[in-house]
């Protein structure tokens, strides 16, 4: 496709819209929907009520059913095994414990670092573009560096 192609293309394009765009939008024809008969049945409703437990896709904590618990969909012993962990007087394996571990170390947000004042004081004197809030300073070129004091 040639230069003139390239631009007669869009030009193209918009004088197809902007013809279309001043037809009614009521030029179709509906067709009218045949209504139908309501058919009596010997079908009653009934109200259906999920119980709690015995969803098998909701897998997340302890469970006890009567004799038997689950932690996480798995079933615990009664008797101690190798490679499990106890919860609530059961023993269940360890991957049913890994993924509480996992979300919740990562949800734990670390303190953020606290400098004494006469450190922030020694870093704002000598750079003027320092942060305090995350100490770092803005040098004449390149990324932002941590400020270190002598303090």
């Amino acid at each position: 496709m040639g230069v003139f192609g390239l631009k007669l293309a869009p030009l193209a394009l918009s004088a197809v819209l902007l013809a279309t765009s001043f037809t009614p939008s009521q030029a179709f024809v509906q067709i009218p929907v045949p209504v139908k008969a309501e058919r009596v049945s010997d079908v009653d409703n009934v109200q259906y009520r999920q119980r709690g437990n015995d969803d098998w896709r909701r897998r997340h904590g302890f469970n006890r059913r009567g004799n038997e618990a689950f932690y996480n969909g798995h079933r615990g012993y009664r008797e101690r095994r190798h490679g499990y962990r106890q919860h609530n007087g059961m023993w269940f394996p360890l991957g049913a414990f890994a993924a509480g571990a996992i979300i919740g170390g990562a949800m734990a947000d670390r303190p953020a670092p606290r400098y004494g004042g006469s450190h922030v004081e020694w870093c704002a004197n000598r750079y003027r573009s320092y942060r305090a809030y995350d100490n770092s300073y803005q040098p004449n070129y390149g990324p932002r560096r941590a400020c270190v004091s002598p303090y």
